[in-house]
């Protein structure tokens, strides 16, 4: 049941993709819609071109996301593998991350070659001044 491509075209900006269940597949959405959402995928790939609230991924294991145009947000959610493509037009999106491992961000460099940045996992909070301050745990040879 692996190996499907699958194609949504024509897609109006109030119209949103939500995706459920979907395994060895890969997704071409083309044009521009509020928002995709992917829940409990495995083993996917989607394209996609613009989009104007965001795009988002709960549950899903081992996927990859490319966007082309521009998505303002991403949110990754209790999901273990995600490569995620950014476009030159989607470069300064917010993405938020929570209960997720293995997650990776590539950005096109100048030459057109994608340069790669894991996110973190884990945190740290120190109390400072009667403040919590969190930032990300730094490990050695990064």
């Amino acid at each position: 049941m692996g190996n499907r491509e699958l194609v949504i075209e024509g897609g109006l900006a109030k119209q949103t993709v939500y995706v459920y269940g979907c395994e060895a597949s890969v997704l071409q959405v083309k044009g521009k819609l509020n928002a995709i959402t992917l829940d409990s995928c495995k083993k996917m790939a989607i394209v996609f071109e613009n989009l104007i609230s965001g795009f988002e991924v709960v549950n899903c294991q081992r996927l990859e996301a490319q966007c082309t145009g521009a998505c303002p947000t991403f949110t990754i959610d209790k999901t273990d593998g995600v490569q995620l493509y950014l476009s030159e037009a989607s470069k300064g999106a917010g993405i938020t991350t929570a209960k997720s491992s293995e997650m990776n961000v590539l950005v096109p460099g100048p030459d057109g070659d994608f340069a790669e940045s894991p996110l973190p996992e884990q945190f740290v909070s120190r109390l400072v001044d009667g403040k919590f301050v969190t930032e990300a745990v730094s490990h050695l040879g990064e």
